[in-house]
């Protein structure tokens, strides 16, 4: 997918929060996200900034925020589920270089 795209699909899921179902590359299983963010990080990458709800991660994690690299991202669903922007989300945060945009 073009990142251009992909930017846009995010974002126009970030302003209905709604959340949104990703395959990564290399992954064997989808993860469900809702997506706060797209941003530069200190280390310059493009990342996804999200809370992960389900799906593929290491094993033992939990749900919580992740910054998914999105060049890795290979498909997008926008799901009809709604989600609440949690109050600890800090866009501020000094690993955040520069937001495309967020919530």
């Amino acid at each position: 997918m073009i990142l251009e795209e992909l930017t846009q699909q995010f974002w126009q899921a970030s302003e209905k929060n709604r959340a949104c179902r990703i395959t990564m590359e290399g992954e064997p299983l989808p993860r469900t996200i809702y997506p706060y963010g797209i941003a530069r990080t200190s280390k310059n990458q493009i990342v996804l900034v999200c809370w992960q709800a389900l799906g593929f991660t290491k094993a033992g994690a939990k749900e919580g925020y992740r910054n998914l690299l999105l060049d890795k991202i290979i498909d997008v669903e926008i799901l009809s589920t709604h989600f609440q922007k949690r109050s600890d989300f800090n866009a501020l945060d000094g690993q955040y270089k520069e937001w495309v945009y967020h919530i």
